[in-house]
């Protein structure tokens, strides 16, 4: 099953002077439609980057229909 996602979120290491900042459509395949929450898009989002689930910042996301 896939998902889209409007995502707008802020990514930064832990000890990182700059950060990144991301918004777009994301498409996550599996059970994503079960997500509720910031820290279970985060948490999804960082796995993606390679980062840590506390490196990411979501400001605003939705799933789209």
């Amino acid at each position: 099953m896939r998902a889209k996602f409007y995502t707008h979120f802020i990514a930064q290491p832990e000890g990182a002077m700059e950060y990144s900042e991301y918004r777009g459509v994301v498409e996550l395949l599996g059970k994503s439609t079960a997500l509720s929450g910031d820290r279970a898009i985060a948490r999804v989002l960082a796995r993606s980057f390679d980062l840590e689930e506390d490196d990411i910042q979501v400001l605003q996301w939705y799933q789209l229909h």
